[in-house]
């Protein structure tokens, strides 16, 4: 898989990108989401500089809205493949974390993440992922 050719290296950026793949949205309104979303103020200056690298890359388009000259923005094809290609190098990652945390059961070999059942047997630790399974 290609490497992107943007560095999504922040959360801010991410979820400005998750923002504009759900529907068309102004700048300020990116804002406020994010501050939203990340508990932190977002400031004008984290937001429009990217829409701007985004723009010219061509992943994104905007339209003006009304007499104020509102700018909406939106992704274009080319920015929904490269949505595709950073959610698919985050799913990796989430799958790297998630798979730390399954354990396997040692009768039936099942992986469980949540939930399971230890029990001890002749001094080792063993993990089951039910009781039937401990039996």
């Amino acid at each position: 898989m290609a490497a992107p050719d943007i560095k999504i290296n922040n959360l801010v950026k991410l979820n400005a990108l998750l923002l504009l793949s759900k529907r068309k949205i102004h700048g300020y309104e990116v804002i406020k989401a994010l501050q939203h979303n990340l508990g932190t103020r977002i400031s004008a200056s984290q937001i429009y500089p990217f829409l701007g690298i985004l723009k010219r890359k061509g992943y994104i388009d905007h339209s003006k809205t009304d007499k104020r000259e509102k700018k909406e923005y939106s992704l274009t094809a080319a920015g929904r493949e490269f949505m595709r290609r950073i959610t698919a190098r985050l799913a990796s990652v989430i799958d790297l974390a998630i798979m730390s945390a399954v354990k396997t059961c040692a009768h039936c070999n099942c992986e469980v993440y949540k939930g399971g059942y230890e029990k001890r047997v002749r001094d080792k630790l063993l993990y089951f992922c039910c009781t039937n399974c401990a039996r």
